[in-house]
């Protein structure tokens, strides 16, 4: 048996919760010796205060544990399993959203500087030829989940193309389907360039697209490199210079992936080597 101190430094929980525990009937000492009031622990009892500390840290009080794990009920590793991970993906959702709230916060900060300054990307504008392509296209269901879709959906692509045994080119592109500015119901194409050829062989399938990207006139492009949650400042000083030069987007946001497929290149929170592209046409009676 531990003596209380000894078992807080096996369990990492400090004494005074191992008392609290124990006024509540979560986890009571193996034995108190009736003669010095020391209480002591078994090594046994580390899964009931796993499971304990498992359900708080899923947010249940302490009074809503007791009342579960009333009577010495243990409740099945399976379940408590499923638990965690449903928490697990409710805690990197709520991280994702607060990294873009961060990053959307920092790009109107670098917006606001530079209200009287240059543009910090060097904006240039040029012809888009057609691009064939081999993609999958799908809808996010919050802005905050672009990121985790898109790179799960450029790994189902890959693993389609090599199944039909269909070579890819660069560049790895994303585009953005939206007529206005949305935060939810996001309308995302992951795509690969492929070989003129390759398009014409294509097989007919329901899981991957195969088409020709139509080319462009004007399209307003710049070069990102940073991590993809930062780019947020780099687009909208993209759509800043189009407005400022009486011109509006004429098609949906291309990313290429200029330093590769991101899957290679690190993921998500990797530098990145970006080429943003936009259609665009002059305003209307401009």
């Amino acid at each position: 048996m531990f003596k209380i101190g000894d078992f807080s430094r096996l369990a990492q929980i400090s004494v005074r919760m191992l008392r609290h525990y124990d006024m509540l009937g979560l986890l009571t000492p193996n034995h108190i010796d009736r003669f010095t009031g020391y209480r002591y622990y078994t090594i046994d009892q580390l899964p009931r205060l796993n499971r304990i500390l498992a359900l708080n840290g899923l947010g249940l009080t302490l009074q809503e544990i007791a009342d579960l794990l009333g009577g010495g009920t243990e409740i099945p590793l399976d379940h408590l399993r499923g638990m965690l991970l449903l928490r697990q993906k409710e805690l990197e959702r709520e991280l994702a959203e607060k990294r873009w709230q961060l990053a959307s916060v920092e790009a109107r900060l670098q917006q606001i500087e530079h209200e009287n300054n240059p543009n910090p990307y060097e904006v240039v504008v040029k012809t888009l030829g057609p691009l064939p392509v081999a993609s999958i296209r799908l809808i996010s269901p919050t802005v905050q989940e672009v990121g985790s879709y898109c790179n799960a959906l450029h790994g189902q692509l890959y693993r389609r193309l090599r199944q039909y045994g269909i070579e890819t080119i660069a560049p790895e592109v994303t585009f953005y389907h939206h007529n206005e500015y949305v935060e939810v119901d996001i309308d995302i194409e992951v795509a690969t360039a492929i070989s003129d050829a390759a398009l014409a062989a294509a097989p007919v399938v329901d899981a991957v697209q195969f088409h020709e990207v139509p080319g462009c006139e004007l399209a307003a492009t710049l070069i990102f490199e940073g991590a993809f949650e930062e780019v947020v400042a780099a687009i909208q000083s993209l759509l800043r210079w189009i407005g400022l030069h009486n011109h509006v987007p004429a098609g949906p946001l291309r990313e290429l992936h200029l330093s590769g497929p991101v899957q290679e290149n690190g993921g998500q929170h990797a530098v990145n080597v970006i080429e943003l592209q936009m259609p665009i046409e002059p305003i209307a009676g401009q």
